[in-house]
């Protein structure tokens, strides 16, 4: 056994480790423990439970997925910015196989309310990103949104359509053409 007291984050690591070679449901306190050279028992001064350990490691899958491609880039023409996001989740998806949508069909069948709340932070996040962008690309048509069109709802179906494309594992290509046809 290892006899260095290890770290929150070094056992994080190793489930993330674990998910990306074998998914998320080799995760439990022995097989964890045994990845990391521990006790079982030094496993609990971190995690009170496997529920515990499990939802901590659905959130640190999504934090790497989404933050594969380093800093957050709004620079860009808005049909760019969602080829972006889609290569960067792309990306976080091929590390972790099945994840995306084992872990999202896992949330239909029970509520895991905190690693849910997590998916469903880093969706606003992306969501709220959509809207930045697009409200900060000069080449948008100034008639291109109204009261009943609007850039919120807009951005709504992008990441609906983008989320679906990740899903089905399916590129973005149509969506950013029809992106562009709409709004430019």
């Amino acid at each position: 056994m290892n006899k260095v007291v290890t770290s929150e984050e070094a056992i994080l690591q190793a489930c993330r480790q674990m998910v990306s070679e074998e998914g998320i449901q080799a995760i439990n306190m022995r097989a964890v423990a045994r990845r990391c050279d521990v006790a079982l028992g030094s496993l609990y001064n971190y995690f009170s439970s496997k529920e515990e350990l499990v939802t901590s490691t659905i959130e640190s899958v999504w934090r790497d997925i989404f933050h594969t491609e380093g800093k957050c880039r709004t620079d860009m023409p808005f049909p760019d910015y969602v080829n972006w996001i889609y290569k960067s989740v792309k990306k976080g998806t091929e590390q972790y196989p099945n994840f995306f949508t084992a872990h999202s069909i896992s949330f239909a069948s029970n509520g895991v309310s905190r690693a849910k709340r997590m998916m469903e932070q880093y969706f606003s996040h992306m969501r709220a990103g959509l809207l930045q962008v697009l409200e900060d690309d000069k080449n948008v048509r100034r008639d291109a949104f109204s009261d009943t069109f609007t850039r919120s709802d807009f951005a709504d179906f992008v990441q609906r359509s983008l989320l679906s494309a990740l899903a089905e594992q399916k590129d973005c290509s149509v969506l950013t053409e029809m992106i562009r046809r709409s709004i430019y």
